[in-house]
């Protein structure tokens, strides 16, 4: 697995994080001002428009507890495939290096060439033009 692949991860989940922190700051303060408006609707009548102001602000933050358990959720999940990816990328490389090991003790020449290939390969592939 590439650098930039966990890079690309790693600014997805930020930008994730970010999202969800903003969605919760919006609906905090958004149902802060419902309670503040209901308690001074309270105050001023005790009438059905505090139920109302109440119930709107109850809403708002078990929307805002929603979001941020699904996200937590999400990022979990994604942490987890991103492990199994590494584990994955690990497994490979180990492969790799006991055939590089095999080559080299059964014969150092050819697997010197090989490795002169594979790194004109490698810079003709991924070089920059």
């Amino acid at each position: 697995m590439s650098l930039s692949r966990h890079v690309s991860f790693y600014a997805r989940a930020s930008a994730l994080w970010g999202a969800m922190g903003a969605a919760m700051l919006a609906l905090g303060l958004a149902a802060a001002g419902f309670f503040t408006a209901a308690f001074y609707i309270w105050l001023c009548g005790h009438f059905s428009p505090a139920a109302s102001c109440l119930i709107a602000g109850g809403s708002l933050l078990a929307l805002a507890l929603a979001i941020g358990l699904a996200g937590t959720a999400a990022l979990r999940a994604a942490h987890a495939r991103e492990r199994a990816r590494l584990a994955q990328f690990n497994l490979t490389i180990s492969a790799a290096l006991s055939l590089a090991a095999y080559l080299v003790r059964r014969d150092p020449k050819k697997a010197m060439i090989i490795a002169l290939l594979a790194g004109i390969l490698a810079e003709f592939l991924g070089g920059e033009v």
